[in-house]
């Protein structure tokens, strides 16, 4: 006998469904929150340097040697 799913009709109404491995699904999950971490992070670097723009607290190397 097949294995028989019911879907509610507001449910389905929404667009389509797609059904995945349950391994596959957390997969893409880890992918997603590792993605999200990835913006963060450079939403945060553009705002401190922005900041720091704003604050003249930026300079210009000509060269590596200049860091010393």
């Amino acid at each position: 006998m097949n294995t028989i799913i019911k879907i509610p009709k507001e449910t389905a109404q929404k667009g389509n469904l797609v059904l995945i491995p349950q391994s596959e699904y957390e997969e893409f999950l880890r992918f997603f929150k590792k993605r999200k971490m990835e913006e963060k992070d450079v939403d945060n670097a553009i705002k401190v340097f922005q900041k720091e723009k704003k604050e003249r607290k930026l300079f210009k190397l000509n060269s590596f040697k200049e860091l010393k």
